[in-house]
């Protein structure tokens, strides 16, 4: 019994020594740790007890800094994403702001060439909007919001102002008047496949015809074969046979080509009048 307890006894105090020298252990390890946290220049931590917990504390430090490292990388991330967003929202609004920019100037230059249309002018007109377009014929038929009620008669003449390539506005052809209610009226334009008009060259007044094609674009057909045209020549309305007033600005020549027959000379017309945008037409009261 008694070599029992004292057995007992000597195994409790064993594990007391072991539980004591493992605390100390801890204890100067955390206290070398906080030594040389405080102190990074001059660490403390040498001599053997240094060496023994020297691969301890560079376990801890390697550790630390990884945590660190992959904190502030989390933080760089969400920064970079909120800056991203940032800058995705003003790039939105500084092209939103573009686009409201070219719009004023579109007008203000649209309206700066109708002025300059205009303080000339020597026809009766009514100024309307297109309200309406052909869903068959989108860019070549559409409905203006004037009509009897503005005395706009079958065979007026629609026009826009266009400026060329020297500055110098001219009154652009787009069509005529098919079809007219009381406060509306239909537009066809030149470069609808129904559409024909006279025309001649301004530089040499040569004269031809005009027609619109399938594809939406104007050729015209020059009475006479002559080495004389070239391209860029600009194309007016003659005045001959048809409704149309002459000397209304077509386009100009973009392609010349000489027909079998020798006689006649095909030219395709860059119109001037950008059917795809417009908006606001005039309209010409005939009176013939």
């Amino acid at each position: 019994m008694v070599t029992y307890i004292e057995k007992t006894v000597r195994d409790l105090k064993s594990k007391r020594v072991r539980i004591a020298i493992f605390s100390g252990i801890v204890l100067i390890m955390i206290g070398i740790i906080a030594i040389n946290a405080s102190d990074p220049v001059n660490p403390r931590g040498t001599g053997s007890i240094g060496s023994i917990f020297s691969p301890v504390q560079k376990v801890v430090y390697s550790v630390t800094q990884t945590f660190s490292n992959s904190f502030d990388s989390l933080l760089n991330i969400s920064r970079i994403r909120e800056e991203n967003n940032q800058l995705r929202e003003r790039n939105a609004q500084l092209m939103e702001e573009n686009r409201q920019l070219a719009y004023i100037v579109s007008q203000s230059q649209a309206l700066e060439n109708e002025y300059n249309m205009l303080k000339n002018f020597e026809y009766d007109y009514v100024k309307s909007q297109i309200i309406s377009r052909d869903p068959n014929n989108w860019f070549e038929r559409f409905t203006i919001d004037k009509g009897e009620n503005q005395q706009i008669k079958i065979d007026d003449i629609v026009v826009k102002a266009v400026s060329t390539e020297s500055g110098l506005v001219q009154v652009g052809l787009v069509g005529k008047v098919v079809d007219v209610g009381y406060n509306w009226s239909k537009v066809v334009t030149i470069n609808d496949i129904a559409s024909s008009v006279s025309i001649k060259i301004l530089r040499t007044n040569e004269g031809g015809v005009a027609k619109g094609t399938l594809d939406r674009r104007i050729e015209g057909v020059m009475f006479n074969q002559t080495e004389d045209i070239i391209i860029g020549d600009k194309i007016l309305t003659s005045g001959l046979g048809e409704i149309y007033y002459p000397d209304l600005y077509i386009g100009k020549i973009t392609k010349v080509e000489k027909t079998s027959d020798l006689l006649t000379e095909k030219i395709t017309i860059e119109p001037a009048v950008d059917f795809e945008r417009l908006y606001e037409v005039f309209v010409l009261k005939v009176d013939k």
